[in-house]
């Protein structure tokens, strides 16, 4: 199918995602999609060799590999979506070579807090986009890292975080757009992949893809920052 003027129409858009914030980040781009979330990215069947020699390098057990968990996202979706581009995104928090994910509990997350109190981790993104109209075509996919300094924390500052229940959903124990923020000393790299969709990154991946009519990332970031209620983020000035 092509609009009038010959150029290719964009395919429909999936996000494969739950995320409230995937889902919030990715509507600053602009274009129309909808949702199919699965768990499939706790699946531990074996992926097919060719996706797991086309991952970014990542010194991490394969499991934890957020593009692989990505993919396993996009894949599960195609059955729902024959028609459409599909986009699946996943967050992982690592310190010393150790992935922290979600707290199991409140004493969960304030292990996990003072752990990362004072210290600079990595909080990785994983993006894969599969066309699900070309059984032929292989997937796009990207690994983005920033790295994130939390500031020293009393256990008085830990508690009281806690206490307001954001860091029980949050890989690492704490959300950097919310309360979390507050801890949060210094981004080196992509704010938005701290969040959970790097915008950059998922604009190249989409357009790559045949996805038309993407707001430019820095303006989408711009606007997901004032509608945020601030101008700049809550740590020193990073990339979108």
């Amino acid at each position: 199918m092509t609009t009038t003027d010959d150029t290719p129409s964009s395919p429909p858009l999936v996000l494969a995602s739950a995320s409230p914030r995937r889902r919030e980040l990715l509507a600053y781009l602009g274009v129309p999609f909808r949702i199919i979330a699965t768990d499939a990215e706790e699946h531990e069947h074996d992926p097919p060799a060719e996706i797991v020699a086309a991952l970014p390098p990542l010194a991490l057990p394969l499991f934890d590999h957020p593009t692989l968990r990505a993919w396993r996202k996009a894949h599960a979706a195609c059955a729902s979506a024959p028609d459409s581009v599909i986009i699946g995104a996943d967050t992982i928090v690592a310190l010393e070579g150790t992935v922290l994910n979600k707290p199991v509990d409140p004493d969960d997350a304030r292990r996990m807090l003072r752990r990362l109190a004072g210290k600079t981790h990595t909080v990785y993104t994983g993006l894969a986009v599969i066309d699900a109209r070309r059984a032929d075509a292989s997937p796009l996919l990207d690994l983005v890292a920033s790295q994130v300094s939390i500031a020293p924390l009393s256990d008085a500052d830990i508690d009281a975080y806690v206490a307001t229940g954001e860091p029980l959903d949050k890989a690492g124990a704490y959300g950097i757009q919310g309360l979390g923020g507050q801890l949060v000393h210094a981004v080196t790299g992509s704010y938005t992949c701290v969040v959970g969709l790097p915008l950059v990154e998922t604009y190249r991946i989409l357009s790559a893809a045949g996805i038309r009519g993407l707001r430019d990332p820095v303006e989408g970031y711009r606007r997901w920052l004032r509608d945020q209620g601030k101008e700049t983020p809550s740590c020193p000035s990073t990339l979108p």
